[in-house]
């Protein structure tokens, strides 16, 4: 079999397309990261298809909004950067609304599209420092559709569902496997791929209590995504033309992990108008992390070499240890001011902070999941145009933003003296910064 073949092998059973939230380490949209996603009750674009879909229905135009960002962590260990990669890609969500039996009722698409994977799974050992929630975690497509209506005046429930696909597949090798020359070797492929669909729900509620308040209420399905897959080679161990070393013998590896989690989160939002100019939102978010399993894959191995069967003794597969996350309470608090107005411009100026305190526990045992209480400090500013002549003649806005998320020094001291890891520091920073347009029709 060429090289071709295996690396065609390797890139079947590769993950296929997952839609999670890279949102949740950056924010979706210009807006809403620069209120620190503070934005339950304060959103007033297509990114409620990510922070509640509740709130499309409180939008009166077709809007389309387009928009980029990224985020370069620096991550490190004893003051050593273990390159966690960048997350990068275009922001694009499409908001139609409308009436049925005069309600109001909009239908939202909300897409994150990374310019690096469109999806990116590892499993690496129990051992091996990583920082948990900047892994994988980003490297990711979101893609969600939405549904909101307008129950009574000022009264509004949304849901949606977010998509992803699960893998299971087996590669399976037959003939012969060359030895003491591997390039004798001559072994036919076959591929048995299974794409299975996963999808989780989000909601929202979205009240106008009073002409200067809004309320809301918004739920995220958690979920894991499964990776099942096998590797079996079936055949003689030898050279072409000579009795075989071994005779009709097989090697099988199965894996199954769990990677891309996201917990299930409930937050409840607020958005006051404490004047004409000024808006300021609140949000309280509860991220069950509690339910994290170690993703880690466990390989269940068995082989037949016919007569060296006895010179080889597979160990017994051990369980993986608990992570032991536990769930967290985030706040974020937002604000907005109109900074400066004209008849046909306008400017905004936009400000955020959140505190996410770490799901991990001090990892004093064989685990290595890093994560550090985090503190997100956001700027971003916003401008309204009036139109852009007679092709576009209603308003069109340009945002931006720029976030620092500090992640404080946290110490992990090892409970054995002879840990192979042993005791280590672990901190960093992560800088973030988007564009985004929203033209309306």
């Amino acid at each position: 079999m060429s090289r071709a073949g295996l690396a065609l092998a390797a890139a079947l059973l590769a993950p296929a397309t997952a839609a999670a939230n890279p949102a949740d380490v950056i924010g979706f949209g210009a807006r809403g990261a620069a209120m620190g996603g503070a934005h339950a009750a304060a959103v007033e674009d297509g990114s409620a298809a990510y922070y509640n879909p509740a709130r499309l229905a409180t939008l009166d135009d077709i809007r389309i909004d387009v928009g980029y960002q990224l985020g370069a962590p620096t991550l490190t260990v004893d003051d050593a950067d273990l390159d966690v990669d960048w997350s990068r890609g275009t922001t694009i969500a499409l908001v139609m609304p409308g009436q049925v039996a005069r309600r109001r009722v909009a239908i939202g698409v909300g897409l994150f599209l990374p310019d690096q994977h469109l999806t990116r799974t590892r499993s690496l050992p129990t051992q091996k420092p990583r920082f948990a929630l900047y892994d994988n975690r980003p490297q990711r497509l979101f893609l969600s559709a939405d549904v909101a209506v307008e129950v009574v005046p000022g009264l509004a429930i949304g849901a949606g569902l977010a998509y992803l696909s699960s893998t299971q597949g087996t590669v399976h090798l037959r003939g012969l496997v060359g030895f003491p020359q591997p390039d004798e070797s001559d072994l036919e492929l076959a591929i048995d791929v299974d794409l299975k669909t996963v999808r989780y729900i989000h909601a929202g509620i979205a009240w106008e209590a009073t002409p200067w308040l809004d309320l809301a209420l918004s739920y995220r399905g958690g979920f894991a995504l499964t990776i099942d897959q096998a590797f079996r080679i079936d055949g003689d161990v030898g050279l072409p033309d000579t009795p075989p070393v071994v005779d009709d013998g097989f090697l099988y590896l199965h894996s199954v992990g769990k990677d891309l989690f996201q917990p299930e989160e409930i937050t409840a939002g607020l958005a006051a108008r404490i004047t004409p100019r000024t808006t300021v939102a609140f949000d309280l978010a509860w991220h069950r992390w509690s339910r994290f399993d170690n993703p880690a894959s466990t390989i269940d191995l068995d082989l037949d070499i016919g007569t060296f069967n006895d010179f080889v003794e597979l160990p017994p597969e051990l369980p993986l240890p608990d992570p032991h996350f536990h769930d967290v309470v985030v706040p974020r608090l937002g604000l907005e001011h109109l900074a400066w107005t004209s008849p046909r411009r306008a400017l905004r100026a936009r400000g955020g902070y959140a505190y996410e305190p770490s799901p991990a526990p001090e990892q004093v045992g064989e685990t290595n999941f890093i994560d550090n209480d985090k503190h997100h400090l956001s700027l971003g500013a916003g401008l309204e145009l009036a139109g852009l002549g007679a092709v576009i003649v209603r308003p069109v806005s340009f945002d931006a933003f720029v976030m620092v998320t500090l992640l404080e020094a946290r110490v992990h001291q090892k409970l054995s003296p002879v840990d192979p890891i042993g005791d280590y520091r672990a901190d960093g920073h992560v800088i973030a910064a988007g564009v985004s347009s929203r033209w309306r029709f």
